[in-house]
C-alpha cells in the first residue's frame, strides 16, 4: 500500500478544543456549509466532531469511486445505521454485506421496470384523483396553495399501493393523518445523526415524544397491513410462489429458506414509505419553484404534451419515452436541487485515495451538490436550463449537454451497486404528476421568491416556498421550429 500523506495532512476549518467543529455546524444549512468550506479548503478537507475525524469530499471522481466500491470497501456510516435501526427502520437502506444482498434482491425486483409497467394504471389513478382534487379546490377559489402536501399525499399513495398492495387514498381522504406522521420522521432522524451526543436517549424533548408517537402510529398502521396481507396469503397460497407486491414477497419468505425477520419486514416497509414519499415529493416541489420562475418552461411542457399525448391523456407507460422535455426538466431540477446532497460513508478497510491514507473506520461525507452546481462541471451552472440535457447524444454519450460537463458531477440517485433502487419509479412518478399538473393548471409565486431557502433535514427541502396553482388562462404556443430543438433520441426507459 503506497502513499505519501495521511488524512491528517488535509486542510480544514480550525475547530475548538475538545469539541472540534461541532459548534460550527449550522444544521439547517449543513449541505451549504460543506459547499462553502470546500471553496476555501478544497475538494477534500477535514473536520473533527469531538474525537471523530471526518473527511468531506466534493470531488465527483472520488465520490464516484467511493460509491462504486460499496459495499466492499465502504459502507454507510455506522452511526447513521444505528440511529435508523434503533427506531425500527432496519431495512435495505441501512443493511450491509449479506443482509443487504438478500434485501436488495427483493427490493430491486419490486421496483424493476416490468413491475412498474404492470403497476402504471395505479399511478394514473392517483394522478387522476390529484387532478380532480385540484379542480374541486378551484371551483370555489381562484388559486390553491398547498402543493407540497399534495405531492406528499400522492407519492404516499403510490408507494403504499406498489409496496403493500394497499390503497390508502390520502389524496381524497384528507382526514388520514398518515402524512402528518410521515413528515416528522426525516427531520428528527437528521437531528439525531448530526448530534455528537445522543441526548435524546437520556432526556425526551417535546419533539422527541412526538417523533416516538409518529413511529408508534406508523408501526401500528403497518402491522395492520401486514396482518391483512398474511390473511390474504393464507387464503391464496399460490401467492407464496408468485407474490404480487413487495410485502407479499417478504412475508412469503417465511415459508422458504433464509427468511426475512419481522424486524427486517417492518424496517423495509418503513424504508419504502419514507424514502418513496420524501424524495419524489420534494423534487416535484422544487420543480414547482423553478416553473413558477420560468413560465416559458411551463409552456414548453404543455406544447410537448399536446404533441405527444392524444387529448393530453396517458394510458401507456411507453408514452413517457416521448416526453423528452419533461425528462430534461427533471434532470435539471435534480441537478440544481438534489434531494440527498450529503451521503455518510465509512471505510471498511485501510484505503489510499489520491495518495492519501485513510484508516479503517474513517468517516467520509460525500457531498454531491457542490459538483452538480459548479461552473467547473456545468456551463452556467446556477441557471435553470433544461435544454442543456437535450443536445444530440453524439456530443456526450454519457449525458448529452451543450456545454462542458462531467458525467459524475450530477448524481441525484447516488451511484454504484447501491444506486437508488427506486430510480425508475421516481422518474415515472415525476413525469405523470408533472404532466397532470401542467396540462390544465399554471403555477405562480404567492410571495417574493427571494425568501425561498434550502433547508437540510436529512433530505434537502424548500423553506418559505409558497406556490399557487390556477386554472390555465392562456398558454403561449411554441413554433414547430422551437419544438424541433427538443426532438432528440433520448430513451426514457
Amino acid at each position: 500500500m503506497n502513499y505519501s500523506k495521511t488524512f491528517k495532512d488535509l486542510d480544514g476549518p480550525k475547530g475548538k478544543p475538545f469539541v472540534g467543529n461541532v459548534l460550527d455546524l449550522e444544521k439547517e444549512r449543513l449541505h451549504l456549509q460543506y459547499e462553502d468550506w470546500s471553496r476555501i479548503y478544497g475538494k477534500m478537507y477535514n473536520l473533527k466532531f469531538l474525537s471523530t475525524n471526518v473527511t468531506v469530499c466534493t470531488d465527483p471522481d472520488i465520490n464516484a469511486y467511493i460509491l462504486k466500491n460499496r459495499p466492499i470497501k465502504f459502507r454507510r456510516l455506522k452511526k447513521l445505521a444505528d440511529v435508523i435501526n434503533e427506531v425500527g427502520v432496519e431495512g435495505v437502506f441501512t443493511a450491509e454485506a449479506d443482509s443487504w444482498r438478500k434485501q436488495r434482491k427483493v427490493t430491486q425486483k419490486a421496483l424493476d421496470k416490468r413491475h412498474i409497467k404492470t403497476f402504471f394504471p395505479k399511478i394514473l389513478l392517483v394522478a387522476s384523483r390529484l387532478e380532480n382534487y385540484w379542480n374541486e379546490q378551484l371551483k370555489t377559489k381562484k388559486s390553491h396553495e398547498d402543493l407540497p402536501k399534495d405531492f406528499i399525499r400522492a407519492t404516499v399513495d403510490v408507494t403504499t399501493n406498489l409496496a403493500f398492495g394497499y390503497d390508502m387514498n390520502t389524496v381524497e381522504n384528507l382526514e388520514n393523518i398518515t402524512q402528518k406522521h410521515v413528515e416528522k420522521i426525516f427531520p428528527k432522524m437528521n437531528q439525531r445523526v448530526n448530534s455528537p451526543i445522543p441526548f435524546y436517549k437520556y432526556f425526551k424533548s417535546k419533539s422527541d415524544k412526538e417523533f416516538d408517537e409518529s413511529m408508534s402510529y406508523l408501526r401500528e398502521m403497518l402491522g395492520e397491513i401486514i396482518k391483512i396481507t398474511k390473511e390474504k396469503l393464507n387464503d391464496q397460497p399460490e401467492l407464496i410462489e408468485q407474490p404480487t407486491n413487495f410485502l407479499e414477497a417478504m412475508i412469503a419468505s417465511q415459508e422458504k429458506d433464509n427468511p426475512f425477520t419481522w424486524d427486517e419486514i417492518f424496517g423495509n416497509l418503513y424504508t419504502m414509505l419514507l424514502a418513496g414519499e420524501d424524495t419524489t415529493s420534494n423534487t416535484l416541489t422544487w420543480t414547482s419553484y423553478f416553473l413558477s420562475k420560468h413560465p416559458d418552461v411551463q409552456n414548453k411542457i404543455r406544447e410537448e404534451i399536446a404533441l405527444t399525448l392524444p387529448n393530453g391523456e396517458m394510458n401507456d407507460i411507453d408514452q413517457l419515452k416521448n416526453l423528452r422535455y419533461v425528462n430534461a426538466v427533471m434532470k435539471e431540477v435534480a441537478r440544481l436541487k438534489p434531494v440527498t446532497p450529503n451521503l455518510y460513508m465509512q471505510a471498511n478497510e485501510d484505503i489510499v485515495i489520491n495518495d492519501i491514507l485513510f484508516p479503517k473506520g474513517h468517516f467520509f461525507i460525500t457531498q454531491l451538490s457542490f459538483a452538480s452546481r459548479s461552473e467547473e462541471f456545468f456551463e452556467d451552472a446556477l441557471e435553470f436550463k433544461p435544454e442543456r440535457w437535450l443536445t444530440e447524444p453524439s456530443v456526450n454519450k454519457v449525458c448529452p449537454f451543450s456545454g462542458h460537463m462531467k458525467p459524475d458531477a450530477a448524481k441525484p440517485f447516488g451511484g454504484g451497486p447501491r444506486l437508488c433502487p427506486g430510480k425508475y419509479l421516481a422518474e415515472v412518478e415525476f413525469a405523470v404528476f408533472l404532466v397532470t399538473l401542467m396540462k390544465n393548471f399554471e403555477l405562480d409565486f404567492a410571495q417574493s421568491e427571494d425568501k425561498v431557502e434550502e433547508e437540510f433535514a436529512f433530505t434537502m427541502v424548500p423553506k418559505n416556498l409558497h406556490i399557487v396553482i390556477k386554472k390555465i388562462k392562456n398558454a403561449t404556443n411554441l413554433t414547430s421550429q422551437k419544438l424541433d430543438n427538443i426532438n432528440t433520441n433520448y430513451n426514457y426507459s
